[in-house]
């Protein structure tokens, strides 16, 4: 069972890495997409190129805390200043959400399933981080 899926165990690697964080209802599942040239080099194998990210919205920053492709946390995380982003961008889908942060040197595209079974958290938090101070004055 990967460690992920609990988010007692999101908090305990949140504060055991003394990552940004205000409350667990900020926290979602994510993924990135399989580039196209990954997928137009290697078919249907471009898919490995997809990452897996725990996103955690905290008071000053947002963290991508990266997932092996088992779910199990891996020893490396992204954390970007909420001054570094200049837009946030959020997309409805029928399955999944779209995220977007512009920062002066990328656009990161988080998508997030609504409904994730093993993540009931997933749901309900998703409507607790559109209302996120950060995100809040974009969307």
């Amino acid at each position: 069972m990967n460690q992920s899926t609990k988010i007692e165990n999101v908090i305990n690697y949140v504060k055991a890495h003394d990552i940004d964080f205000t409350h667990s209802k900020y926290v979602l599942y994510g993924r990135t997409g399989a580039t196209n040239a990954s997928l137009f080099l290697f078919g249907g194998l471009g898919a490995l190129s997809m990452k897996q990210y725990i996103m955690v919205l905290g008071e000053n920053y947002l963290t991508l805390i990266l997932l092996s492709m088992s779910g199990d946390f891996k020893e490396s995380f992204t954390t970007i200043s909420y001054d570094d982003i200049f837009d946030i961008s959020f997309k409805k889908g029928l399955i999944t959400n779209l995220f977007i942060f512009h920062t002066d040197n990328e656009k990161i595209k988080i998508r997030c399933n609504k409904k994730i079974i093993g993540m009931h958290w997933q749901s309900t938090n998703m409507d607790s981080c559109l209302n996120h101070p950060a995100i809040a004055k974009y969307v």
